[in-house]
């Protein structure tokens, strides 16, 4: 008799990228999430004030920046001037804010799939 082999294990999922080896919600935490393997990445999405959509978990961007206030309340300019990784790391410095088209790009070029979760604008 031989035993039935188990079932395949599901496709790993990076949690906004790789939260604990890079930046959340940027392409260095999408690229890592790929480097350890992940075939699908979780990132949240928020709309700015000119109603441009980006990679953000939180309501306001003090958190994961070096910036302070709400992400509906800056504009599309405004969240290239964050730096987005700094917070996390030395290593991560200068590491912007990615848009969802930029985090899609990406996606699409290596393949990997996306849970894009939509966060609510207040304001």
């Amino acid at each position: 008799m031989t035993t039935p082999a188990p079932p395949p294990l599901p496709p790993v999922t990076g949690h906004r990228g790789a939260k604990g080896h890079a930046p959340e919600n940027t392409l260095a935490g999408l690229r890592k999430a790929v480097e350890l393997g992940a075939r699908w990445v979780e990132f949240d999405v928020k709309l700015t004030a000119d109603n441009e959509l980006v990679l953000f978990h939180d309501d306001k961007v003090n958190r994961t920046s070096n910036g302070k206030g709400p992400v509906a309340g800056m504009t599309l300019s405004d969240i290239r001037k964050l730096d987005a990784g700094r917070w996390f790391s030395p290593d991560f410095s200068g590491e912007p804010v990615p848009t969802l088209a930029e985090a899609m790009d990406y996606l699409a070029a290596t393949g990997i799939g996306a849970n894009v979760e939509v966060k609510a604008t207040l304001g």
